[in-house]
């Protein structure tokens, strides 16, 4: 028992920095945030409780940024899921698939400058893009109502070679008996992949949803870097509305958009588990 109690004190110390560092870092802005949150103003600092949610969901930027937001997330995500699957089970039986992977990774590694100065160098007004197509008067593309869809392709461009290595393991990990005796029962490729692969998957599946949700929200950088603090009103996002109100320093508007996005994000986290543990338990 004294050596336990000796190892729990040696864990409890080592761990002591991190538990400074979360709460120096997390917890304490996210309780001071829900206090700017419930007064009127840092001068005054009256409690007016609820108000600026309300307010806030009143706001018409938030409104586009939280519509926009949604859009985004109901496009991305599931691209983000469908086309990496069918680029791994492709890779399945091509030689050399370490290779393959590590080329659909390299978007991860890539810094942003680069990123943002090659998409800007297809799409923008004296961009590659203009020149194929031969237009007199050049069109920044990045302010017109394509501008959702390069969002989505950037998006897809950077995310997918992860949830690729994803859906790689997961496959490694399906037993080839299952394959070989459905062959033998008679079932084509298209049955096996509904009855064996799609299924089996499962697990995955939830991992590559809650990465891919979680990847929406990390990808207002590259926006941000794209079309500055005021882009096309259909690629306005909550995080430029957060990142305006801070720049003016408005505090009741940002700490409500702060929780209200903090929330969706949480509450999309535990439904995806809850889902997750059903139908592993119903299994």
């Amino acid at each position: 028992m004294k050596l336990r109690t000796r190892d729990e004190l040696l864990f409890l110390a080592l761990a002591i920095p991190s538990l400074v560092g979360i709460l120096g870092f997390f917890l304490v802005p996210f309780l001071y945030s829900f206090y700017l949150a419930m007064i009127d103003n840092p001068v005054a600092r009256n409690f007016v409780w609820f108000q600026n949610f309300t307010a806030t969901f009143n706001n018409t930027a938030f409104r586009l940024a939280m519509r926009n937001t949604l859009i985004f997330m109901g496009i991305s995500v599931p691209l983000n899921m469908i086309l990496p699957l069918i680029i791994a089970l492709l890779l399945r039986k091509t030689p050399r698939k370490e290779l393959f992977a590590m080329f659909f990774l390299l978007p991860l590694v890539v810094p942003s400058g680069s990123v943002v100065h090659f998409w800007q160098s297809m799409f923008g007004i004296n961009g590659a893009l203009n020149g194929l197509l031969f237009r007199a008067a050049p069109v920044n593309w990045l302010t017109t109502d394509w501008a959702l869809v390069i969002i989505l392709v950037i998006f897809i461009w950077k995310n997918a070679g992860f949830n690729i290595v994803l859906y790689q393991a997961g496959l490694n990990m399906i037993p080839k008996e299952y394959y070989e005796c459905a062959a033998i029962e008679g079932a084509g490729r298209w049955t096996q992949f509904w009855r064996v692969t799609f299924i089996y998957l499962m697990p995955t599946y939830f991992m590559v949803l809650l990465m891919s949700i979680l990847a929406t929200f990390r990808s207002f950088r590259e926006i941000y870097l794209l079309s500055g603090a005021h882009p096309s009103p259909n690629i306005y996002m909550l995080q430029h509305f957060m990142n305006n109100m801070f720049a003016s320093l408005n505090y009741q508007r940002l700490a409500p958009a702060a929780y209200i996005l903090a929330l969706g994000i949480i509450a999309v986290v535990v439904i995806t588990m809850f889902v997750q543990r059903r139908l592993a338990n119903y299994d």
